[in-house]
């Protein structure tokens, strides 16, 4: 028994390997969409994607070789090139007509390798949008294979209410949601843990804004408010049959002025990224596809999500594609918002008077309470709501209610804060008594503080074995270093100024390890 319901593998673009998988001069197999891909890189470089048999007498071409600009066959050395037209028969004066192999449409760009999959002969209706690399890190990439299907995938990120139980995210908003064609954007604005590198009780306030451009590519911009950070994943999910996917991730982070910082937040983020993305992995493996499930609020627009999808479906399975015509540019409109956006946008900040949100929210209940309610049988022939249009309703009266009821996180904890210290001096001054033997452990670490406008100032601590010795001045090799301005560094001390936001834009440099530098907050308390 088949898991999903779906007829065909769905249309669109999507990955089957990263351009590091093939230098020029290689041949190489892959599996995906239920067949065989052959992949030929020629000595100039350009990557073709054809179909695994040869139109003479139907031998794998996976086998066969490259030879300059052309791939040839195993069986009878027949030559095609990168549009899979024979141009040459070894043995033969003239070439048999209609002499060539089905060829993929394929980009080749940001690292990966796309193809088309759709109905055979049509040339793509769009193109797969290239991505900004200048100010970015270089790609990290990785790749998994997993029983799921991509639909399964893209349905995560708008998938709200799983985010807290399991990637401990404490509050999750829709900002945004936006369809157009093959084309889907949420904005999303979470409260989230630093549990995944290792500081549960940090809480960042981060904007994740997902772009999903058909079912095999997924762009998730994420945008760390409190630390100034902006990191980029994409996901390629990839059917290799009706059971199997394949997921290609490529990791980013926009470059800050301190190119060792950089790269090592570059590092933290990506491992926290295939840590925390891989725990839907078990779930995906295990859960049933239900066709008409049961929603809540709080959910999120998973019904509006599954009606987009409907458009990337054939009633029966497709052929391989044949030799793409000229593809036409995708029409964009970035600007453009639907009303569910205005809606969204509205009163997920909390806009407008709070009587005609409530009025508003109360109206869209009674509609789902009407709905749910038991019916007579004089009735019962009256149309059942659409589950995307259910899922709507309980959502929007979600974030409605989020809306009137929501704090600035930022300004609770403005207010909150208290200056615990009224200078430099006396941080340093109670840093032995501040300082946490069992949080050290058997560290052995120099920690120093540079002060860049005043040299007086300028510390070191010696931490080995659960104790602590601290001295002024500089120290020789300090393993961990903090240097900024004596002002500002009493704002971060004091919880007015955020570190990694310092650090980022430039206000403060800090060298050696940074998951080090991130336990001094433990390992010196402010509170002694």
């Amino acid at each position: 028994m088949r898991r999903f319901p779906f007829t065909s593998f769905p249309h669109g673009w999507f990955v089957i390997g990263f351009s590091s998988d093939l230098a020029p001069g290689e041949v190489k197999t892959v599996h995906y969409f239920g067949r065989d891909i052959v992949l030929f890189r020629s000595v100039s470089g350009v990557l073709s994607a054809v179909d695994k048999t040869c139109p003479h007498l139907g031998a794998h071409l996976g086998g066969g070789r490259v030879d300059g600009e052309c791939l040839r066959c195993p069986f009878h050395d027949w030559a095609f090139d990168a549009r899979g037209h024979c141009i040459e028969v070894p043995y033969a004066p003239k070439i048999p007509a209609n002499a060539r192999v089905a060829v993929w449409p394929l980009v080749e760009q940001n690292g990966v390798v796309m193809v088309f999959h759709g109905p055979a002969g049509e040339a793509p209706a769009w193109q797969p949008p290239a991505l900004e690399e200048e100010g970015w890190t270089a790609n990290k990439t990785i790749r998994w294979e997993i029983r799921s299907h991509p639909q399964e995938v893209g349905e995560n990120t708008v998938d709200c209410s799983h985010l807290a139980p399991v990637h401990h995210v404490i509050r999750t908003e829709v900002l945004e949601m936006e369809q157009k064609a093959h084309r889907m954007r949420v904005l999303l604005h979470l409260h989230a843990t630093g549990h995944v590198i290792g500081m549960p009780d940090e809480v960042n306030d981060v904007h994740l804004d997902v772009t999903l451009n058909g079912l095999g590519m997924i762009i998730s911009q994420t945008h760390v408010i409190t630390g100034g950070l902006f990191t980029r994943q994409r996901i390629h999910p990839t059917p290799i049959d009706e059971e199997r996917i394949a997921i290609f991730a490529v990791g980013n982070t926009k470059h800050m002025p301190d190119a060792g910082y950089t790269a090592e937040i570059d590092e933290i983020f990506w491992q926290a990224f295939v840590t925390d993305f891989a725990k839907d992995f078990p779930i995906w493996e295990n859960k049933a596809y239900l066709e008409r499930p049961l929603l809540a609020g709080g959910d999120g627009p998973i019904g509006s999500y599954r009606k987009w999808c409907r458009q990337f479906y054939a009633k029966v399975e497709v052929a391989t594609a044949a030799a793409p015509a000229t593809p036409q540019p995708p029409t964009q409109n970035v600007n453009s918002a639907s009303s569910l956006t205005r809606f969204l946008a509205r009163y997920s900040d909390g806009a407008g008077p709070l009587g005609s949100v409530v009025s508003g929210v109360a109206g869209l209940v009674e509609r789902v309470r009407a709905s749910a309610a038991p019916v007579s049988s004089a009735s019962s022939s009256a149309p059942r709501p659409r589950e995307d249009e259910l899922d709507l309703d309980l959502h929007l009266a979600d974030q409605s209610e989020a809306g009137a009821k929501k704090k600035n996180v930022a300004q609770t904890n403005a207010a909150g804060a208290q200056k615990r210290f009224p200078s430099v001096d006396s941080y340093f001054d109670t840093l032995e008594r501040r300082f946490n033997p069992s949080a050290a452990g058997e560290l052995e670490a120099v920690f120093q503080w540079i002060l860049t406008d005043n040299q007086e100032l300028n510390r070191f601590a010696e931490v080995r074995n659960g104790t602590i010795q601290t001295k002024g001045g500089l120290h020789k090799a300090p393993t961990v270093s903090i240097e900024m301005a004596s002002d500002d560094y009493l704002k971060m001390i004091n919880g007015e100024l955020n570190g990694a936001l310092a650090f980022s834009t430039g206000r403060g440099t800090l060298r050696g390890p940074v998951r080090l530098a991130m336990r001094m907050q433990r390992i010196f308390p402010l509170d002694a």
